[in-house]
């Protein structure tokens, strides 16, 4: 993966315009703008991000948790409730450095071909996770799992799953770990390392050890994919095609 994510740390964007440049430049060739290289940010500059982090990540882990073991809140109303409230922590934490991340809802490059790829690639991940992980639910629990089965054969309720597991997750999670967080790890550690640490919180907020063998692959996967294309859309559809696929499964 080190090799894979090189040939992208070599550009960054500049802090002002937007515009890719050389890791190494200290003025935008474009704008003018001085840039700031991470190897200038002061200790007690990283350490401020790292509390913001670890602030943002808090309120994550904190609401997940409740969500999945106080029983009170194990309702489709309840559940809705605390995805909006994910939903404003993702939004604000990622306005708030707006300036650096607005161009990552910039799509640069579009292509259909390489869209239809990663779509293909998530598509077929999902696939091969469902399978695995049924079977590792008979193997080890002796059942199988069907979170939404109360939804089939309910338009509605069908709806709502999918807007909850594949529409919003795709979109607000990738702005908060992929878009928020994983750019405050740039920030104080390499490439590579921000990408491992970013896929393995973001595997930890779902709550679910038989599912981290796929959840962490499934985040540096994504992570490598925003730092080479310099963009959250391809992750934003990546991820919607893979739970949309899962979705499927469970309601048809």
């Amino acid at each position: 993966m080190e090799e894979l994510v090189s040939s992208t740390i070599d550009k960054k964007a500049c802090i002002q315009c937007g515009t890719l440049i050389n890791s190494s430049s200290r003025f935008c060739p474009i704008c003018g703008a001085k840039q700031i290289l991470t190897n200038e940010l002061s200790l007690e500059s990283k350490w401020l991000l790292l509390k913001q982090a670890a602030l943002f990540y808090g309120i994550y882990i904190l609401l997940c948790s409740v969500s999945k073991f106080v029983s009170f809140f194990n309702t489709l109303f309840w559940d809705l409730v605390v995805e909006v409230v994910l939903w404003i922590t993702a939004v604000t934490f990622f306005a708030d450095k707006w300036t650096e991340n607005k161009r990552l809802l910039v799509w640069r490059n579009f292509s259909w071909q390489k869209l239809a790829a990663y779509l293909a690639i998530a598509m077929t991940g999902s696939v091969v996770v469902h399978y695995t992980v049924g079977w590792l639910n008979i193997a080890i629990f002796s059942k199988e799992e069907h979170y939404y089965i109360f939804a089939r054969g309910n338009f509605f309720y069908e709806i709502v799953v999918v807007l909850l597991t594949a529409v919003t997750p795709a979109l607000f999670e990738e702005i908060a770990f992929r878009g928020y967080l994983l750019n405050i790890l740039l920030k104080v550690a390499d490439a590579p390392q921000a990408i491992y640490i970013s896929a393995f919180l973001f595997a930890i907020i779902h709550l679910s050890f038989i599912s981290l063998f796929w959840l962490i692959p499934f985040a540096i996967f994504i992570g490598y994919v925003r730092l080479k294309e310099d963009t959250l859309w391809y992750g934003i559809f990546f991820h919607f095609a893979f739970n949309l696929t899962a979705c499927l499964f469970e309601l048809l």
